[in-house]
């Protein structure tokens, strides 16, 4: 008898503990119609804040995923990315099997897309309508998270190639360079990564030109992805700007080989700074310092005779090309002598010389 008195209050207490859950989820449920109602007003900011207390006011999984759905469209429409990208990334991280995977990565990606481009959320929804009151940038959040949870989407080398530039331009250099390196190592047959390649050797050398290379890795590796750019792009346009870099990155090569050389000269040891220079020579002939190279050597070792005789170093520099401005017919305002705020209609300028048609007329 006691047992079953004990059953019956254990279902009483159940009973009770149900009620303020069953209650939840039916306060949830209207409030997701009432945002529905909305929605289909076409007032969604306001329907994505009734899917956000409809979320919170749930306790099944099923109402909690589907009150994110909803919120996700309606910060779409109503064009808050950012918004929009928080949600999605709460339903993939508590009820990723309600959504579709692929279809809420991909839309991360345009999300990150469009803040790259220059698109910013109204810092505040009741004043959107000035323009210069935005929030801040999260190209690089955006960009992070959807590369971590899809790193090998189709969409994956453009975002990184986006990143990398996106720190370049925000002064993180070295993110920027360990970003490509990442991009190239991951996804080496996309059609992004020869820029990839390019960009990454130009960085390296400009950082070993400023002094941030003592052992000589930095130019290395540049020559590496600037030598594989030019091998696999033979008729790239960029290809005459990849070999003039590559010829800068032997230059800092031969210049360091023959500070090597001046160092040990210096110090009493010419048979030393003589090897330095004859390595310069004989590896990087067509190198700036190759010359005086020479004639430094010449002056330490007397067995040594220079080579045939050298052409100049190609040009380090782009070539910059002048064009004229194409020749345009225009109209000519004619004023006539004392027009007392009158003026004849424009005509087009026939470009005739007046000199040729002086004293015909």
């Amino acid at each position: 008898m006691v047992r079953q008195i004990s059953k019956f209050i254990l279902m009483i207490a159940a009973v009770f503990a149900m009620m303020p859950l069953m209650a939840s989820d039916a306060e949830a449920e209207a409030k997701y119609s009432k945002g529905r109602e909305l929605y289909l007003k076409g007032e969604y900011r306001d329907a994505a804040e009734c899917f956000e207390e409809s979320y919170l006011l749930a306790s099944a999984s099923a109402i909690r995923a589907n009150s994110l759905l909803a919120k996700i469209g309606a910060y779409r429409m109503c064009g808050l990315y950012y918004e929009e990208f928080k949600a999605i990334e709460l339903l993939l991280d508590k009820y990723v099997e309600y959504g579709n995977y692929q279809e809420m990565v991909n839309r991360q990606f345009e999300i990150g897309n469009a803040f790259r481009q220059g698109r910013r959320d109204p810092a505040f929804w009741a004043l959107r309508w000035i323009p210069w009151l935005v929030g801040p940038d999260y190209t690089e959040e955006v960009y992070t998270k959807a590369l971590k949870r899809s790193p090998f989407a189709p969409q994956a080398p453009q975002a990184m190639l986006s990143l990398a530039y996106w720190y370049e331009m925000e002064g993180q250099t070295m993110k920027s360079l360990d970003t490509l390196r990442k991009m190239i190592k991951d996804h080496p047959s996309a059609a992004e990564t020869p820029y990839a390649m390019l960009a990454l050797g130009n960085g390296l050398l400009e950082i070993a030109r400023r002094g941030g290379d003592g052992d000589g890795t930095l130019v290395n590796e540049s020559l590496k992805y600037l030598n594989a750019y030019s091998a696999g792009n033979g008729k790239a346009p960029e290809l005459n700007f990849a070999k003039r870099k590559i010829a800068e990155a032997r230059d800092i090569q031969a210049e360091t080989l023959k500070e090597m050389a001046e160092y040990y000269r210096s110090t009493g040891r010419s048979d030393v700074a003589a090897r330095y220079l004859a390595k310069l020579v004989q590896n990087f002939p067509e190198s700036r310092p190759a010359a005086d190279a020479e004639k430094e050597l010449s002056k330490l070792d007397n067995t040594y005779l220079p080579g045939d005789f050298a052409p100049a170093p190609e040009a380090r520099l782009m070539p910059i090309h002048a064009y004229r401005i194409p020749v345009e017919a225009e109209k000519e305002l004619i004023s006539p002598l004392n027009p007392g705020s009158h003026f004849l209609l424009p005509l087009p300028d026939l470009k005739i010389d007046k000199n040729q048609t002086a004293g015909k007329f």
